[in-house]
């Protein structure tokens, strides 16, 4: 019998572990340290009658910046978003927008998701986001991240969530 419940305590830690994980930073080439990386505000989500969406893409592409300028990794630049905050802005649009500023990476994404509650109503803030860093001499795809996340507590908040992907990303490139 506790050879059973060991068995059935290490599966579910394992599961929950496996859930709980940061997905991975897909990378398809290499961003030299010290690079120039162009962040533009990214796209607003667009949950219906979630009022919390409005401003968000500018609030995590604000994040993404200072996170990536806090590190002799790399230098963000932040700029203004071509487009308005709830309409695309496709991939090839952002490396012409870059290019054109002398760029040699730029960030584009979106905000998936943002979602703020007041402190100890027993709900908890969520935010996602989906970004690529593209390559603009050429548009490729240098890296890649997708996450939703939960916060852990009742006490963390869309902001924090979004600067620990920051942090992720950031610190995998």
């Amino acid at each position: 019998m506790n050879l059973r419940n060991l068995i059935i305590s290490l599966l579910s830690l394992l599961i929950f572990t496996g859930c709980a994980s940061t997905p991975p930073v897909v990378k398809r080439l290499d961003v030299p340290k010290g690079t120039e990386i162009a962040i533009i505000p990214f796209r607003d989500c667009t949950i219906v009658g979630q009022e919390d969406c409005y401003g968000s893409g500018n609030i995590a592409g604000s994040i993404f910046a200072r996170v990536f300028s806090t590190s002799n990794k790399f230098r963000a630049v932040p700029l203004s978003r071509p487009v308005g905050p709830h309409d695309v802005l496709t991939d090839d649009a952002a490396v012409d927008f870059a290019r054109n500023r002398g760029f040699q990476f730029v960030m584009n994404g979106e905000v998936d998701e943002y979602y703020s509650v007041a402190p100890m109503t027993f709900r908890v803030d969520r935010a996602g986001v989906s970004l690529r860093i593209l390559r603009v001499s050429d548009g490729s795809v240098a890296a890649f991240f997708s996450q939703r996340k939960e916060a852990a507590s009742n006490f963390a908040t869309p902001d924090g969530l979004i600067e620990d992907m920051a942090v992720h990303v950031r610190d995998s490139l």
